[in-house]
């Protein structure tokens, strides 16, 4: 148990220290909610494996998993953005037809979209990355817990797995799966802390028929208005100085 607590524990608190030492309650709570929330599910699991088929438990498992992946899409990865366009669409079309209208299809309710800034070049990177670790996310959380467990009733370990030779290449296979996935979490991790401190605002706006918008619109147009702006100020300064120049000579003629 300590061994499988301790990773969750530690995290749990160094959430808790970024929340004091930063005065920001939020992302670090949110991430420390998180970690306490798979250990509560991991502590119950190993020490009462009756629970394991109690709906209660079942439920939050299931939360517990959910929320870890909801917080590695919108979190860690920055994975999808706010879709205002096809918001605004639904909103202005719904409203002209009465409230009947609206785009139609699978997903004609989702409200984001996969985010345009992108380092990597082809959207089912993503996709599949998101898939991968939706699925094995489930598995992660049931290598927290133990097929080993100390009976309070004998005082023995008992083993919840008939066949030890099942048990040792099942555990082998998760534990294998396990870092594979946060291997590739790490990629979408990586990508994104290089997005957002990257000095660029084109850095990866250029994917597909992305376009930026918005923010990068801004700045942009700062930048060419600072562009613009200087030869202007160094011109005038020169003519100017000119001006002064030729005044002062024929000032200086007058007065001869």
């Amino acid at each position: 148990p300590a061994c499988t607590l301790s990773p969750l524990w530690w995290r749990f608190l160094q959430n808790l220290r970024q929340c004091f030492d930063s005065k920001q309650r939020w992302p670090y709570l949110g991430n420390a909610f998180k970690y306490m929330l798979a250990a509560e599910v991991a502590i119950f699991g190993m020490f009462d494996p009756s629970v394991k088929k109690h709906p209660v438990w079942i439920t939050c498992f299931f939360v517990a998993t959910l929320y870890q992946v909801w917080w590695d899409v919108f979190m860690d990865w920055g994975l999808l953005e706010w879709n205002e366009d096809e918001v605004t669409y639904r909103y202005y079309h719904s409203k002209s037809s009465g409230g009947a209208g609206g785009r139609k299809g699978l997903f004609w309710w989702w409200p984001y979209k996969l985010r345009s800034r992108r380092a990597y070049p082809h959207r089912w990177i993503y996709y599949t990355i998101f898939i991968i670790n939706f699925c094995l996310r489930f598995v992660g959380m049931l290598t927290l817990i133990p097929p080993v467990y100390l009976s309070r009733r004998t005082g023995l370990i008992v083993n919840t797995w008939y066949d030890p030779d099942v048990q040792l290449f099942v555990g082998s296979m998760a534990a294998s799966a396990e870092i594979f996935r946060r291997t590739i979490w790490a990629l979408l991790r990586l990508e994104w802390e290089v997005i957002k401190t990257s000095p660029s605002p084109l850095m990866s706006g250029k994917n597909e028929d992305d376009i930026p918008t918005g923010e990068d619109d801004d700045l942009l147009d700062l930048l060419e208005e600072e562009t613009d702006m200087k030869p202007m100020a160094i011109s005038s300064s020169s003519s100017d100085g000119d001006r002064g120049g030729r005044l002062g000579f024929l000032t200086s003629n007058e007065r001869r």
